[in-house]
């Protein structure tokens, strides 16, 4: 399963996807309240330099709503997932 997205496509030409989904698993897990502890970057520093627009958060929400349904979560966690990243956005944005 991969989505391509020319919106936000650019920001991933060179990143190792399989580091980022396992990076990504690691923040979603803790963030939930998982066992795994995230140590990666605070969400300003990873995004520093990017000057990322609202636009692009969308776009990123919208794949990770449409990954979540693809993998069966219910609509209650799913709920839960963007409550926990929607606080997030504004260290993200325009940085």
């Amino acid at each position: 399963m991969f989505w391509v997205n020319e919106t936000v496509s650019s920001f991933f030409d060179s990143t190792d996807m399989v580091q980022m989904r396992k990076h990504q698993t690691h923040f979603l897990s803790f963030a939930l309240g998982g066992p795994n502890q995230y140590t990666g970057k605070s969400m300003e520093h990873a995004h520093k330099g990017l000057n990322l627009q609202p636009m692009h958060f969308m776009a990123i929400v919208k794949h990770l709503q449409g990954t979540l349904e693809y993998f069966g979560v219910s609509q209650e966690d799913i709920s839960k997932v963007f409550g926990l990243i929607a606080p997030l956005r504004e260290n993200i944005l325009h940085k």
